[in-house]
């Protein structure tokens, strides 16, 4: 028995043999180790696994365990290597995922320390590349990362430049890479992460390679909040697990990925988009979470001032025509425009939203979900809207010349139509969507109104939003459609109550409602 697992042991070998012992008295329940054997079963892994991951049993008495049934000897301090065995045919970055150091190598056999040396694949695949049979030692993950550090460096430097360039996945790396992403540990550390941050209100969550390890930061009220970062050697792992959950693919580490989770925290559903994204020092990734039970509070509490609030009073009573709200990813556009449908939504409309994705269920209103893949684009779907007898239109983003031209189409036609743009400024929007070609007569007769915003730190916590609002007529319009904008225009959109989005700002500031550091850079917001 204590030379199985120098030979080839395997799961369903361990798990009755580490059940009979436990059986038989030790340091587990035989309730406990019925309900592991259940947690075992569900998640997929090894007995012993399920034991650790539940806190029923330790490292080290796993280890004593592994020693006693199979024989299985933990790496002694003085038989630690000096220098990395085997280097020139053995990639550290293979080693780390893997979690196994080769110690020593002879024309016989090359020893190895394994985290897990019941990992069978890892073991058969070091075997097969250097042609010799493997004796397995073990080793605890604590000891193994300052090892590993102490041979290869924090990032397995000794391993050459190749470590540091995205290269194509060799086939063993993409299956212990989805090994390693079922490992209870890292299910539990995505879990966990995910819970957190919708506890703390994150909007995201950013996963990070660094030289010295990983990093986890949040990003709360706009600021990035750093986390109790994951170990660096699982970060791996962890991005797989993420790629796997949105049906990404685990082997192409060259280029960047997005993809959808839906997930449920707490009982609430929470959409997740994820990016991944090849770093120099490894693969990170961003998740931000949407939840899809959140309602965008009124107008009113979003927190504009009294002018802007009742320009978009106005604007959003209108029956028919154009109204877009702009400004840079994560300045609240789709918050406003929800707070805006929250209002108009009542019994004989018909509204209708078009978003990729849905981050705000409103009642009363039917929503539509993106979805390229299949191709359910905004041209597409907004095309075939203007079929369904819809009274107001939402666009969640016109991002292309084609939206843009449907968009103003079904704003001619006698529809409301509502829709965020990315520019700096409110009258940038004009110039915007003339050059994605959307004739200036056109947009002259259809466009009401454009609010730029941002969302700012409030001095005592929290956000609000600060902005800049302008109601347009034809004239204006076509003056804005022109690209000049002279002493003249700017008078006549003072006239309307333009005030520029800086000095709302300045206003907050100085009534001692935003923190000054949100000034800066606003410059670049002007027209």
């Amino acid at each position: 028995m204590k030379q199985l697992l120098q030979s080839h042991a395997t799961a369903q070998l361990f798990a009755p043999i580490l059940s009979a012992a436990l059986d038989s008295g030790g340091p587990v329940s035989a309730t406990d180790l019925a309900r592991a054997r259940k947690a075992a079963e569900a998640a997929h892994e090894r007995l012993d696994q399920a034991l650790v991951g539940l806190g029923l049993l330790s490292e080290a008495q796993r280890g004593e365990l592994l020693e006693q049934l199979f024989g299985v000897e933990a790496l002694r301090a003085d038989e630690a290597p000096g220098e990395p065995v085997l280097p020139e045919l053995l990639r550290s970055g293979y080693l780390a995922t893997a979690s196994v150091l080769p110690v020593r190598a002879d024309a016989q056999s090359l020893v190895l320390a394994m985290v897990d040396p019941f990992d069978d694949f890892a073991a058969s695949a070091l075997a097969l590349k250097i042609g010799r049979p493997v004796r397995r030692k073990r080793i605890g993950r604590v000891a193994f990362a300052e090892l590993f550090a102490v041979l290869y460096g924090a990032n397995g430097a000794v391993a050459g430049p190749s470590d540091f360039e995205p290269e194509e996945a060799a086939s063993s790396d993409i299956d212990v890479l989805r090994d390693a992403a079922s490992d209870a540990p890292v299910i539990r550390f995505v879990q966990e992460a995910i819970a957190l941050a919708v506890a703390q209100g994150a909007s995201d969550i950013h996963l990070r390679p660094t030289r010295s390890g990983a990093e986890m930061l949040f990003r709360i009220d706009g600021e990035l909040v750093p986390q109790a970062a994951p170990e660096g050697r699982s970060l791996a792992s962890i991005v797989s697990r993420l790629k796997i959950l949105a049906n990404l693919d685990i082997s192409e580490r060259r280029l960047p990925q997005d993809g959808r989770i839906r997930s449920n925290v707490a009982g609430r559903p929470i959409d997740i988009r994820l990016s991944t994204m090849p770093h120099v020092h490894g693969e990170g990734a961003v998740l931000r979470l949407l939840s899809r039970e959140l309602a965008a509070g009124s107008l009113g509490e979003l927190g504009f001032s009294s002018t802007i609030g009742a320009g978009l009073a106005r604007l959003f009573a209108a029956t028919d025509g154009l109204v877009l709200v702009t400004g840079p990813t994560g300045s609240g556009k789709s918050t406003t425009l929800h707070a805006a449908l929250k209002q108009l939504v009542r019994p004989g409309l018909n509204v209708v939203t078009i978003e990729d994705p849905v981050e705000y269920r409103v009642d009363g209103a039917v929503q539509i979900q993106i979805d390229e893949k299949l191709g359910l684009t905004f041209p597409r779907v907004l095309r075939s809207l203007l079929r369904q007898d819809p009274d107001i239109i939402l666009v969640g983003e016109i991002r292309d010349a084609e939206t843009a031209r449907i968009a103003v189409q079904a704003a001619l036609t006698g529809h409301l139509v509502l829709a965020t743009l990315h520019t700096n400024s409110a009258p940038a929007a004009v110039p915007r969507l003339i050059d994605m070609g959307v004739e200036s007569y056109l947009l002259a007769a259809v466009l009401r109104g454009v609010l730029a915003q941002r969302l700012m730190r409030r001095a005592g916590g929290g956000r609000v939003a600060v902005g800049e609002l302008v109601l347009l007529d034809a004239t204006l319009t076509e003056r804005l459609a022109a690209g000049a904008l002279d002493a003249e225009l700017r008078d006549r959109l003072a006239a309307t109550g333009y005030r520029p989005l800086i000095e709302d700002a300045r206003q907050r500031l100085a009534a001692g409602e935003i923190d000054p550091s949100e000034l800066r850079g606003l410059a670049d917001a002007q027209f």
